[in-house]
């Protein structure tokens, strides 16, 4: 080759490494500059001060207590939803919690359905099941979201029971959409699962390269599903959800607009294209906004679709690094409009945190009328009706709990609580007395017990309690103290030797006058049983 072509030659190289260089350097800056203005927009969101709300008085909550006890009296689960009261003061829209009662409590099909029906070799029976729910879905006002509800009731939850039931399903009946898209839902559950919740920088690869597959998994069998049938709504919100865990945002958009042309008021479908959407993943406030706008133009039809309006407002409370007072302020004025169990059960987690029984006792409860089967809301709620002394009540909710699962620790022990705070000593002892066996090291037990022996005198039980407390944690004052009061109050011998051991190990701090207090007075305990008749330490 001449000399003048290789010259021609390394001008190209040049000219095309220089090109390279510099289209590699404008999508760096452009990839910086994007993040700048991503992290601006996000700084100013954060900053943004949240909404305020209003509290609930004492009289407020019990008054809205009574008209719920009155509601939930009531055996039909719709009836009981709409009869319920709404928050004081508050401004639900009938036509919407209408709505939300006909969603959430429609009759579906159960797993244990499912299950007996593959089981018994009759799955076509079941596909036609599933296509009467499917035809209600989009021709019934009153069966909005009905499959929406059957695949998030008996699909949500990866499991190998559920896993194999839908392997049969999908081989006994291999032209079934439903099978396939029920299959690609829980296997996108599994691929949520085996991934965790933690960043994927925090990840082991082991996790995501499960996750992958499980993913691959899920996303055939939906593809697979909607070609079959295109209108199983639940298929693209899990491919929406696919999207946000790894096969990125243009797979999951395309779901949701694809998922809106078939079912265009969908709620789970908005719900899922929302949670795409989310700052966190792949989209901002902002987005969540119009997402939220988009849905209200069909709204006066279907009302449920205004329960989007609050999801930036919800993202931003869970979000804020701020005091739980501030929360709960904030959801109290985003649920002055009717929100999703999800955000009043979050609400009423919020008000405990907060130490606001008004707000707890209340929202736990609007959760408990859209979703009864919440059994962790169910068992805090019980302790919320004895703060406002509502024992039969609470004590029915445990029984009732109890019948269902009759070994429930906390059932258990929420009724104890109520048998307590309602002066029943013997019940509560009786179900303290079962907690402790069920769980041996539960401390707060325990405490309850000792105050039960103590003040029925049952000395020796309480002793016992003492003697375990020590053992099991001698570094912590509170069994010595218990020890303490045993030898003052039955009265049992050495009560100096307890006092002495406090002092030394717990009560050092001599500027500490309530710690002072407490050992002047078994100071003074001593002087008197030292002063009385021999016997007196016998009697």
């Amino acid at each position: 080759m001449k000399a003048w072509h290789w010259l021609l030659v390394g001008i190209a190289g040049w000219l095309l490494i220089g090109g390279l260089f510099w289209l590699a350097t404008k999508n760096i800056r452009q990839f910086v500059a994007a993040n700048a203005k991503r992290a601006a927009v996000e700084r100013a969101e954060s900053a943004a001060p949240l909404p305020k709300g209003r509290s609930f008085t004492r009289v407020e909550t019990n008054t809205f207590l009574d008209a719920a006890e009155r509601a939930e009296k009531i055996a039909d689960p719709l009836q009981r939803c709409l009869a319920y009261p709404d928050p004081p003061d508050s401004h639900w829209e009938r036509d919407e919690v209408v709505a939300y009662c006909k969603y959430r409590l429609q009759p579906i099909i159960t797993y244990a359905q499912v299950r007996q029906l593959v089981q018994s070799g009759r799955a076509h029976e079941l596909d036609g099941m599933f296509d009467a729910a499917l035809h209600a879905q989009m021709s019934d006002p009153d069966a909005r979201g009905r499959l929406d509800r059957i695949f998030i009731t008996d699909f949500a939850k990866a499991s190998f029971d559920i896993r194999t039931t839908l392997d049969n399903w999908k081989r006994q009946s291999p032209n079934s959409a439903f099978a396939y898209a029920a299959s690609g839902y829980e296997y996108e559950r599994m691929a949520f699962d085996a991934r965790g919740e933690k960043y994927l920088s925090e990840t082991p690869q082991s996790a995501i390269d499960a996750m992958d597959r499980l993913a691959r998994l899920a996303d055939a069998d939906l593809k697979h599903a909607l070609a079959l049938n295109p209108k199983i709504t639940p298929a693209y919100s899990a491919m929406i959800s696919l999207g946000g865990m790894t096969f990125g945002e243009n797979y999951g958009l395309d779901a949701a607009k694809r998922g809106l042309a078939e079912a265009p008021g969908d709620l789970y479908i908005y719900d899922r294209w929302m949670w795409l959407e989310q700052p966190n993943w792949y989209g901002s406030l902002e987005a969540m906004s119009a997402i939220a706008a988009d849905a209200q133009k069909r709204a006066k039809r279907d009302p449920l679709l205004r329960l989007l309006v609050s999801g930036p407002d919800s993202y931003r409370i869970q979000k804020c690094k701020c005091s739980d007072a501030v929360q709960l302020s904030a959801y109290a004025a985003v649920l002055d409009q009717l929100g999703s169990v999800q955000d009043l059960s979050d609400a009423a987690y919020t008000a405990k945190d907060a130490g606001n029984p008004q707000a707890m006792t209340i929202y736990f409860s609007e959760a408990l009328r859209f979703d009864p089967d919440l059994r962790d809301v169910r068992i805090e709620r019980i302790y919320d009706l004895v703060e406002f002394d509502r024992i039969p009540w609470a004590t029915d909710e445990a029984d009732r709990l109890l019948a269902q699962s009759p070994g429930d620790e906390y059932a258990i022990k929420a009724r104890g609580w109520a048998y307590l705070i309602g002066n029943d000593l013997p019940h509560a002892q009786a179900d303290f007395e079962t907690a402790s066996r069920l769980n041996p090291d539960d401390g707060w037990v325990l405490g309850q017990l000792s105050g039960i022996y103590m003040q029925t005198k049952q000395w020796d039980k309480a002793w016992d309690i003492a003697d375990k407390l020590i053992a099991k944690a001698p570094q912590d004052p509170g069994g010595w103290t218990l020890r303490a009061a045993i030898q003052m109050q039955q009265p049992r011998p050495g009560l100096k030797e307890t006092t002495d051991y406090l002092e030394s190990h717990f009560f050092t701090d001599k500027k500490n006058l309530r710690f002072n207090a407490y050992i002047a007075h078994l100071r003074t305990v001593l002087q008197r049983q030292a002063s009385a008749p021999t016997n007196a330490a016998h009697g």
